[in-house]
C-alpha cells in the first residue's frame, strides 16, 4: 500500500457520468392559447406538472444510481483499503461514519420518492468518500482534506463558491444588497452569479400538492428547500449536506415520514 495517494474523490467518483447540472427548478410550461378553462385547464395543467417531474426523476434516478454503484467501487478498491489500528479513534470513527454514509446512500436508493430523496443520495456517496479519504490520511498520519459547503440551492452543483474579495470597485446600492442576499447561504459560482443579478438561481425541484381556493388538491413544483420541515429532512440541510445526523436518520428512516401540508414560504 505504501505512500499510494487517494486520487480526488469527486474526479475519481464523477469521472465518465452524466453531468448533473441538468437539473433546473423549472415550473411547467405556460398553457398554449386558446386557454382551456376551469376543470380542464386544472387538469392539463397536473400533467404538465407530472409529467415534468417524471422527466426529471427518469434522467436523475439512473445518474444517482451509478453515482452510488462507482462510490461503492472506490470504497472497496484494493488499493485503498486499510484498516484502522487499536487506538486510532478518530480513524476509526471516520472509517465507520463513511460506511454509515454508503449505507444510508443505497438505502435511500432503494426508497426514494422525490428528486430531493435522489439528491441526497449523491449527497450522502460524497460524504462516504470524504470520510474514507479522511479516515485513511489520519492512518498515514497525514492532515485530512477539509471539504467544502455543497451548494444550498441545489446540492447537485456540488461545493459552492468561495466568498468572493471585495476589491474595492465601485458599486451601486443594488448590486450590494443582491451580493449580500447571495452570501446568506453557500451557492455555486452559477447559483451566486445568477443572485447577484438579481435573477433565480437553478434550484433542485420537489413535487408538492397544496389545496387551491376551491379545496382542490394542486399539484406543483416547488424549491425542495420550500418544503416544511417537518415533511421533507432535506428542506433545511441541502439534501443532508449540513446535516452530519443525515445518514443515521436515513437508516432509521426518518426520510419516510412525510405530512400534508402546503410549502413553506
Amino acid at each position: 500500500m505504501g505512500k499510494y495517494r487517494v486520487p480526488n474523490p469527486l474526479r475519481v467518483i464523477l469521472a465518465g457520468l452524466p453531468d448533473l447540472r441538468w437539473l433546473r427548478g423549472r415550473l411547467p410550461d405556460a398553457p398554449v392559447h386558446p386557454e382551456p378553462s376551469g376543470r380542464t385547464r386544472s387538469r392539463e395543467r397536473e400533467k404538465r406538472v407530472r409529467a415534468e417531474w417524471e422527466a426529471l426523476r427518469e434522467q436523475l434516478a439512473p445518474a444517482a444510481a451509478e453515482h452510488v454503484t462507482r462510490v461503492g467501487e472506490l470504497l472497496a478498491d484494493p488499493r485503498t483499503e486499510f484498516t484502522p489500528d487499536p487506538g486510532q479513534s478518530a480513524v476509526r470513527r471516520d472509517y465507520l461514519a463513511a460506511t454509515e454514509a454508503y449505507q444510508a446512500a443505497g438505502k435511500l436508493l432503494d426508497e426514494a420518492q422525490d428528486l430531493p430523496d435522489l439528491a441526497a443520495c449523491v449527497v450522502l456517496a460524497d460524504r462516504a468518500v470524504e470520510l474514507f479519504v479522511a479516515a485513511r490520511a489520519r492512518h498515514l498520519g497525514q492532515r485530512p482534506p477539509v471539504p467544502r459547503p455543497r451548494c444550498f440551492y441545489n446540492p447537485l452543483h456540488g461545493a459552492a463558491a468561495e466568498p468572493p474579495r471585495d476589491r474595492g470597485v465601485r458599486k451601486g446600492r443594488r448590486v450590494v444588497a443582491r451580493e449580500a442576499a447571495a452570501a446568506r447561504r453557500p451557492a455555486c459560482e452559477p447559483c451566486r452569479l445568477a443572485l447577484v443579478a438579481g435573477e433565480a438561481p437553478d434550484v433542485l425541484p420537489a413535487l408538492w400538492t397544496v389545496r387551491d381556493e376551491r379545496d382542490r388538491p394542486v399539484t406543483l413544483l416547488v424549491p425542495y428547500y420550500a418544503l416544511p420541515r417537518q415533511a421533507s429532512i432535506w428542506a433545511g440541510t441541502a439534501c443532508g449536506a449540513y446535516d452530519a445526523a443525515a445518514a443515521a436518520r436515513v437508516l432509521r428512516g426518518e426520510h419516510r415520514r412525510r405530512t400534508v401540508g402546503p410549502p413553506a414560504g
